[in-house]
């Protein structure tokens, strides 16, 4: 089964220690085991202040995964974060290719 590269920004609940919430991103590379994916590194970004409360979260645990996973299980694992309670938001996007820098255009200026 070939597999591709993928990265996913997750946002965990905040209650409990943080003993507990290095726990819950631990199980996060278990359940990317469990569609046969393979977790290349994980980044732990931190609590932070969300832009606006979701399910009355003020803050958030921001993990980032860069994970190998068959194509064809990206469903399965998105159906299984979303019945985890502790993300409140997750965001799963491939990583094959890094995305070009943008162009910015100087009014005036002829585009390179």
């Amino acid at each position: 089964m070939p597999t591709k590269q993928y990265e996913a920004l997750i946002i965990l609940r905040t209650a409990g220690s943080e003993q507990e919430i290095v726990q819950q991103a631990a199980q996060l590379g278990e359940q990317i085991k469990k569609v046969g994916g393979r977790v290349e590194s994980a980044q732990n970004l931190g609590r932070r202040r969300l832009a606006f409360r979701i399910s009355r979260q003020a803050e958030g645990y921001y993990q980032l995964l860069r994970f190998q996973a068959p194509a064809e299980q990206i469903g399965e694992l998105d159906r299984l974060f979303r019945l985890n309670d502790t993300i409140v938001r997750f965001m799963i996007l491939t990583g094959d290719e890094p995305a070009p820098p943008p162009k910015i255009l100087v009014e005036g200026a002829a585009p390179a």
